[in-house]
Order: structure tokens, then sequence, then C-alpha cells
């Protein structure tokens, strides 16, 4: 039998095993309309093909907002009145990190029938593949951090020269053209970026792509039939940011620092300060935002009023690179440890 002490670690384990497994995600976009990116799909239902019962309804504006757990695999469909129904890529969901820009780019009937006649895709009576299709495209890391309108008002969002491929293999997928049609002559991804395997069997595909002097993040499609997977932009398979070139130096007195300097910032960096843990100064404090300057003193910009025992971090960002996080948990005396992390362009 358990003695007091286990069964109470027991419990408490178990406690905490239920809060993690209840943990929710958010993942937030706009659903709208592939050949007509000003058309926002408002009453879309959102939908996630491993659990019927998650769900959200997209606004007036095409945006929704969906809670799924953590740790677990989501692929969300949407379903709009005239359109054909997408599935995007398939996510892992990590506790605290939500999904932000899960857009949905979704064919009229129109558009996706003809490009089914033009792909000679074989579909069934209901109109959907027989098998499964997955489309992407190679976008540009410039869109990544976008809002909606600046990513539609920026233009074409692809990376010419690309290749893809898939694992376990398939057939060369087809590339579009500029004028985004799917051409079979085309050799590699253009100025569009996109990219189809209009036949696909059933199955779990990782999705990954090739180019000379730009590295790409793969993605995951699960194919079933009747499924047209459209892991679209900035998802999919898109440009990975620029390294961060940031360099810090930091000297401490006990708590406070002695020198705290951020340089080689990227261009128009912006740099937040966080504080954590009992009698912090403040929560959140923007130091610097699209700052021209490469260099930047800290020490003036925290004060002295920070204490032992408190995490100090900061993080900077800037358009097109990835983010740098430091922080520091201060001590009564020596040197706070140092902690850096990267922070993917995009999330």
């Amino acid at each position: 039998m358990l003695r007091a002490a286990q069964l109470a670690a027991a419990v408490a384990a178990s406690m905490t095993a239920a809060t993690a497994s209840a943990a929710t995600v958010h993942l937030r976009g706009t659903a709208y309309e592939f050949n007509n990116t000003k058309l926002k799909l408002g009453g879309a239902q959102i939908r996630v093909a491993e659990d019927p019962t998650l769900g959200a309804t997209a606004a007036a504006d095409g945006t929704y907002d969906l809670k799924v757990p953590s740790g677990r695999s989501v692929t969300p469909y949407v379903n709009a009145a005239g359109h054909h129904t997408i599935y995007l890529q398939t996510f892992t969901t990590v506790a605290g990190r939500d999904l932000e820009r899960v857009n949905f780019q979704t064919p009229s009937d129109a558009i996706y029938g003809a490009l089914a006649a033009l792909l000679q895709v074989p579909v069934g009576a209901d109109g959907n593949p027989v098998q499964c299709a997955i489309v992407s495209t190679f976008s540009t890391r410039d869109v990544r951090d976008l809002d909606y309108d600046a990513f539609v008002g920026y233009g074409a969002h692809g990376v010419a020269g690309a290749t893809a491929s898939a694992t376990p293999a398939l057939p060369a997928p087809v590339y579009f053209n500029k004028d985004v049609i799917p051409d079979r002559s085309q050799p590699m991804s253009s100025a569009d970026g996109g990219v189809i395997w209009p036949v696909v069997p059933a199955g779990r595909y990782t999705i990954k792509a090739s180019h000379p002097t730009s590295a790409f993040a793969p993605f995951t499609a699960t194919c079933a039939p009747g499924r047209v997977v459209n892991a679209n932009p900035p998802w999919g398979v898109h440009q990975l940011g620029l390294t961060n070139p940031t360099k810090y130096s930091a000297g401490w007195d006990g708590p406070r620092p002695r020198t705290l300097k951020l340089t080689r910032l990227p261009p128009r960096a912006t740099v937040v300060a966080t504080c954590a843990g009992r009698g912090c100064p403040f929560t959140s404090r923007t130091l610097a935002r699209e700052s021209a300057h490469r260099t930047l003193d800290l020490r003036a910009k925290l004060g002295r009023r920070l204490r032992a025992g408190q995490t100090l971090g900061v993080t900077v960002t800037a358009h097109a690179y990835d983010g740098v996080r430091l922080s520091w948990r201060l001590r009564t005396a020596g040197a706070a440890t140092t902690i850096t992390a990267t922070l993917p362009l995009g999330g």
C-alpha cells in the first residue's frame, strides 16, 4: 500500500498531468477566397479532422479563433458556402504556444472545378478527389509576420527557384507559373510560389523544399480520400527567418546590472523587457520600437529596482528575422546566468 506521502505525491502528479492535458492552444487566422483575396468568408465553419467536437465560426471579416488541446496533432479544415472544403497542414500543438495567421485560402467551387479539370484529377460524384491532393506555396519570409491586410497588399508571396519533395516519396509535383496556373512545363517554383501534387494516396507525408540559397520549413500533410490539403502561406513550406545578429554584454552587481548592452541589432528592431517574480517594477516594458539604432544600453532603461529571485527577460524581434530571447535569474551576489533562445519568425 502507498504511504501517505507517496499517495499525496501520486495525487499531485495526476492533477498536474490532468491540468497539462486540459491546456488549450488558440489557432487564429482568416478564411478568404483564393481567387479573390478581398472576399473574406464570414460565417465559414472551421473544424478539426481528428475531433469533430472542436470548431469555430468565422466572424464577418473572416477571422476565427479556434481552441484546441495542447499536445495533439490537429488538421483544421473549412466549410464555406459556394467554396470547396480545404484542409490545412497537420499541426502539433504545444502548451503556451498559440498559432497565429493560420489562414484558409479557399477556392470557389467554380475555380476548384477548373483546376481539377486542368490537372486531370479524378473526382467522385460529390466533386471531391477520388484520392487526395496536396498544395502549398514557397512563401517569402517577408510575409511571415504581417497582418492580413499587409499580407494581401504585399502581392505575390512566392520564392522562385525552389523544388519540393515528399516522404514517403511521391511523383514530381506540378509548379504554378507566374500567372498562378499549374504548369507541367515549369521545372521549379515561380514568383507565385505554388506547388501541387494533384493525385496522392492516403497517408501522412512530410513535405520539404530545396533551394540553392534559402532554407524552408517542412510541413506535415495528412491525406485521406476526398481531401484537398492546402498548406497555404504564411505556413506550409515557408522561408525561414534570417539569423538574428544581436549580441549582448552583461555585468552584474548582485541583482542589478552594472552593464547591460545590446549590439548589432537587426534593422528596425523592437526590444521588449519582462520581469517575473515578487516585487517586479514592471511586467512588460517596450524599450525600443522599430529602432534605427544598432546599439542599445539597457541599464538606465531598466532602473535599479530589480531584486534577487526575479527573472529578467529581453526579447529582440525585427521584420524578416528570427527573434532572440535573453533571460537572467537574478542573484543576491555573483553574476546572473544568461539563457538564450531563438524564436522562429512568425511563431
